[in-house]
């Protein structure tokens, strides 16, 4: 079975919702710093930023959370809390050596990408 890319996904997103795919500027919401948060869209950019854990701060309305290319060696049981909305997370290539039990409990079998 072959997944979409994180590029394909925000490809058809654009094309079915392209207000929703404008970067936030003046958000209600707070965005990690060096991630890219589309508010209108709850999607959360923070591929290839050099991050080594999942960063604090995300926002709770977020659905897709792009984490591909980063140094997490370990994804820890609290990454996600809060996260209610969470469906798709994407950690492709991203130094991964651990995830937690309890993490693989709630994502594996629903919408993780690695």
């Amino acid at each position: 079975m072959n997944l979409l890319s994180t590029t394909h996904l925000f490809f058809l997103l654009a094309i079915y919702s392209p207000q929703s795919l404008l970067p936030c500027v003046q958000c209600s919401k707070l965005c990690p710093h060096k991630c890219i948060c589309y508010e209108h869209a709850d999607l959360v950019d923070c591929r290839d930023r050099g991050f080594e854990h999942v960063p604090r701060g995300l926002p709770h309305g977020t659905w897709l959370l792009e984490l591909g290319r980063n140094n997490l060696s370990v994804i820890g049981t609290q990454a996600f809390k809060g996260l209610w909305s969470l469906r798709v997370l994407v950690l492709t290539n991203s130094q991964i050596e651990e995830i937690q039990p309890q993490v693989r409990t709630k994502w594996w079998k629903n919408y993780l990408c690695i």
